[in-house]
């Protein structure tokens, strides 16, 4: 049976929640904010460039930019009113700026270096108003530009996207890449003065693409170093009968807060999609009230959400369609909170403890089968080797790598398939989808991507990447699988394939534009597919 990219579209797409992970397409209005919003940042690197160059170093700002560009990720789970106090605060920093440039340039009789359009909003600018900005930034971009241009361009936002929230991740263990903060402002900085090349454009992407997969591997060794390492568990993801909060999102040290915050209270803890990972991390074993992992789904938020009987917390950085079910119950720490969230200040949890001791908690326990998470990392190394070897002697004529797990019942069907025409020759290594075949080797990470790109960097350092017999994989199209495929492809690796992504995601355009541009072949039906890759033997 073929593989129906309109069926997969029409019929999961509820389940696959791009917001959380990807860019999705937005409405009118949201996308005429977000251009007003990208205008802005823009114009303030310009200014902050500049005084950086006279010795004026705003150190609070860093921060303030990278999550203003990592918010950007997931702009459509804002209102209206929530992305103009954005843009309203991007404002203030660049007229503050601004000024600040102008008093030291007027001090030191240094002529300004101003900019010749500018985007100028006032005290009593409306929303209304911004809109229009905004759709005006809009028109004239798609009036000067090339449908290639606005592409590349488009990718370059989303890659900008993903070394943002890396950047962000970062910060969570107290460290800062000044290099790459720099290489961010100057690639705002780009479209302030003049046209700019594909060709520019393109080198840019892929210079931040390269910083972007070596941030992912600084975070993942500090995430190992951090919480004393991974080990291979397996995971509850039972109830049982009691108080409870679910911690939902990314952040690893929100989870350890509420951990330390709750151990001498009888509330279960129980994590939720990409903190499913810590259950495998040595530091988090110590909680003995951290119970397991709920939902089936690890992207299904407004299911496991609309059916937690206890207070839930929403982990800084971390977006989700929370469709306000829970007012009340719903919490987060973030630097923006969606509407009918409480927000929790100074890392007080007293409020979201309170609310999980009023709720009625699980009347009883539900039994649901473990999985097996995590690996044992020098059972990991030595598997590595064996494999290596292998591809050296010529035992393996291809080495398959499957990405994480999309949650998508046809791409399920379609890698057992796949997984079940493999000959002796063939053999994977797969961060989601597992086999009882002897030659597939499964590496359930959590859907944690740096540690997926940590293990996969052992492998390059003792086998060429730009051999013919490596086939990656991507099954999701989130903003840091583009920026890995980027990374893989400016390698010279030779085979990267890429499963359908929804408009909803990425718009059709774009996506012919990457395709083309990054050699990139979207997946059909599995042994379609290997018929192909085996063709190029």
């Amino acid at each position: 049976m073929p593989y129906n990219n309109n069926e997969y579209k029409n019929t999961y797409i509820d389940i696959n929640e791009c917001t959380s992970r990807g860019a999705c397409s937005i409405s009118p209005t949201i996308s005429a904010l977000q251009e007003l919003a990208i205008a802005l940042l823009q114009n303030l690197a310009h200014y902050i460039l500049e005084l950086e160059e006279l010795g004026a170093n705003n150190e609070n700002i860093k921060y303030e930019i990278i999550t203003f560009l990592a918010s950007l990720i997931s702009i459509n789970e804002f209102n209206d009113k929530q992305l103009f106090d954005i843009i309203q605060k991007e404002y203030y920093l660049l007229t503050d700026a601004q000024k600040t440039y102008n008093e030291i340039c007027t001090k030191k009789n240094i002529p300004p270096k101003e900019l010749r359009r500018i985007t100028k909003l006032k005290k009593e600018t409306t929303l209304s108003q911004a809109i229009a900005m905004g759709e005006k930034i809009f028109l004239d971009k798609y009036k000067r530009l090339t449908t290639e241009q606005k592409n590349l361009i488009t990718i370059l936002l989303i890659v900008i996207k993903s070394i943002s929230l890396n950047m962000i991740k970062l910060c969570d263990y107290n460290s800062f890449d000044e290099n790459i903060y720099h290489k961010i402002l100057t690639t705002l900085d780009l479209f302030n003065h003049h046209r700019v090349s594909n060709r520019k454009i393109q080198e840019t992407i892929d210079e931040l693409a390269k910083l972007d997969s070596a941030l992912q591997l600084k975070i993942s060794q500090l995430l190992l170093d951090t919480f004393g390492g991974i080990s291979k568990v397996k995971v509850s993801h039972s109830t049982r009968k009691g108080k409870a909060i679910l911690v939902s999102g990314n952040n690893f040290f929100d989870l350890l807060k509420v951990l330390e915050c709750t151990k001498d209270k009888e509330i279960d803890v129980y994590t939720h999609s990409n903190l499913l990972i810590t259950h495998a991390l040595k530091r988090f074993s110590e909680f003995e009230h951290l119970r397991g992992h709920f939902g089936n789904l690890t992207e299904n938020c407004i299911l496991d959400f609309a059916t937690f009987p206890g207070s839930i917390l929403i982990t800084k950085n971390s977006k989700n369609t929370s469709e306000y079910l829970y007012r009340g119950r719903l919490f987060s720490n973030d630097y923006i909170v969606p509407n009918g969230v409480i927000k929790i200040e100074n890392d007080d949890y007293s409020e979201l403890i309170d609310s999980a001791e009023n709720a009625k908690g699980f009347s009883k326990g539900k039994i649901k089968e473990d999985t097996i998470l995590g690996y044992n990392e020098v059972e990991i190394k030595e598997k590595i080797n064996k494999i290596i070897e292998k591809l050296n002697n010529n035992e393996l004529e291809k080495l398959y790598i499957v990405g994480i797990d999309a949650h998508l019942e046809l791409q399920k069907e379609y890698f057992n398939k796949l997984f079940s025409n493999l000959n002796d020759s063939e053999y994977v290594i797969s961060f989601s989808y597992a086999s009882e075949r002897n030659n597939v080797l499964t590496i359930p990470i959590g859907n944690y991507i740096p540690l997926a790109t940590n293990i996969l960097s052992q492998i390059f350092r003792k086998y060429p990447i730009t051999s013919n017999k490596l086939v990656f994989f991507f099954t999701t199209c989130d903003v840091m699988s583009i920026s890995n495929i980027i990374t893989l492809t400016n390698s010279n690796a030779k085979n990267i394939y890429m499963d359908q992504c929804s408009p909803t995601i990425i718009n059709p355009s774009v996506l012919d534009t990457f395709r083309k541009k990054y050699n990139v072949t979207l997946l059909t039906d599995a042994e379609a597919d290997l018929k192909n890759i085996r063709s190029k033997l």
